[in-house]
């Protein structure tokens, strides 16, 4: 074999090496994103994680290494912005062990996703997701104590403003949205949204301290220096002129507002996630 046919094969072969043990990491080790955000409407530091798009998944029995992390990160709050279920499956019960298991640990405000609004059995599951002692936030707001400030906390299900709704937007989402903006003028606030291009589609026009989101799964394939390759509602085909999507992960600000994207846990699609491992998001929230 003549030696650059061999130089050839060790080098496909080293890739091919490198490609799988990615998948593995990618799709079954747990990472921890540290975030910081300053604001001048509070007079102490607290700290949050945020989760979200579980699908299902399991990280050890019941979830034990998901759970381990998260308390290690000795949080205050705990949030979480749908998809812990799956549309097209029965089971709930891996969900909603979680969530029961996550207010052992610290108070848990939750939203939900696009998967939860499509469930099959909708009422049970929203049944099942309250029986859990999670707040569960359905276009609805909160005041909670953190850090000796009270701060709002809300959960949009869905968007305020679609086209076929106008001009008057006459729905339970713009008022609650309305309200929510109105409530959190003088206090630092948290909107649970699920979906990211709710904030492309006009809420970065709107005053919102931070919005916290995750439905992208960090783009499901991340290249160095580019990013995300996909996320729903963005890039090719529907991306409104931009090939590769620009909401994916991390924190995105506005003239008015502050949102940050958690990578997420797991992913539905087809294609697995490569470079782009499971994500606990740590957020901790200081006076500026």
């Amino acid at each position: 074999m003549k030696l650059k046919t061999k130089i050839a094969l060790s080098v496909i072969s080293l890739l091919i090496v490198f490609v799988v043990a990615e998948l593995i990491y990618s799709n079954n080790f747990l990472t921890i994103g540290n975030y910081e955000i300053k604001t001048q409407k509070t007079s102490a530091s607290f700290r949050a994680v945020l989760l979200s798009d579980l699908h299902n998944k399991e990280f050890g029995a019941n979830n034990e290494k998901l759970l381990c992390l998260v308390k290690k990160q000795n949080p205050d709050v705990i949030f979480t912005v749908g998809d812990f279920v799956t549309k097209f499956e029965s089971d709930r019960e891996v969900a909603c062990k979680l969530l029961r298991e996550l207010t052992e640990i610290a108070p848990v405000y939750s939203s939900l996703g696009n998967h939860e609004r499509s469930y099959y059995d909708y009422d049970g599951l929203i049944e099942d997701i309250k029986a859990t002692g999670v707040t569960l936030l359905d276009n609805e707001l909160t005041e909670v104590e953190l850090g000796g400030d009270t701060i709002v906390v809300g959960g949009l299900t869905d968007f305020p403003y679609y086209e076929y709704e106008a001009p008057d937007y006459n729905n339970e989402r713009r008022y609650f949205l309305d309200e929510f903006i109105e409530r959190e003028k003088d206090r630092f606030s948290i909107l649970l949204a699920h979906e990211p291009e709710f904030f492309m589609w006009g809420l970065d026009e709107k005053e919102l301290d931070l919005m916290l989101s995750g439905h992208t799964h960090g783009g499901v394939v991340r290249l160095p220096f580019i990013g995300g390759l996909l996320a729903p509602n963005q890039g090719f085909p529907v991306g409104q002129g931009n090939i590769l999507p620009k909401y994916t992960k991390g924190i995105y600000e506005s003239d008015t507002a502050t949102m940050l994207i958690t990578a997420g846990l797991s992913s539905e699609v087809v294609l697995p996630r490569f470079n782009n491992p499971p994500e606990v998001c740590v957020i901790d929230v200081n006076p500026d």
